[in-house]
């Protein structure tokens, strides 16, 4: 897939949530816990972070987060919380083509923040190889989950 055929279809899949409405979320059960996620193909994970911002939806980093997980560290800060289980893994993709391969990899550049970038920098760069992000390293950067609520019954008054 190229540039611009993943740009696209993530602008389609954009403008098809942009009439999500959400208020019309639950208002339980609101909330995404990760525990042992080894991720997947990006394409889908960027289709599922679009969602959750629209509808606000709580990720409860609470365990492994690796691969195409990691998007999800893009999210808003006010939308993530995290507990002393977390840990992100993070390599560059694979299984497509090398194009495809490197176009996911810019797109999930392009989404995490620049702690996200500091780390990977200080530890050589995405590698085919698994480096693994402590829970010390991003919880100077994520609130811990203690007390939180879902995004949704927060934005109720």
């Amino acid at each position: 897939m190229t540039i611009s055929k993943f740009s696209l279809t993530l602008t389609a899949v954009a403008l098809s949530l942009s009439a999500f409405n959400a208020n019309a979320v639950p208002r339980t059960g609101n909330e995404h816990v990760i525990r042992y996620d080894r991720g997947g193909y990006v394409i889908d994970y960027a289709i599922d972070m679009l969602k959750m911002e629209k509808s606000r939806r709580l990720v409860k980093f609470a365990g492994r987060c690796d691969s195409a997980c990691t998007i999800y560290l893009g999210l808003n800060k006010a939308q993530t919380c995290i507990t002393t289980a977390a840990k992100f893994g993070f390599h560059l993709p694979f299984g497509s083509d090398r194009r495809g391969n490197q176009v996911a990899a810019n797109f999930m550049m392009k989404k995490y923040p620049k702690w996200v970038h500091k780390w990977l920098e200080a530890n050589g760069g995405l590698s085919s190889k698994l480096k693994v992000m402590p829970y010390s390293y991003a919880s100077q950067y994520i609130k811990p989950c203690e007390g939180r609520t879902n995004m949704t019954q927060q934005a109720s008054f």
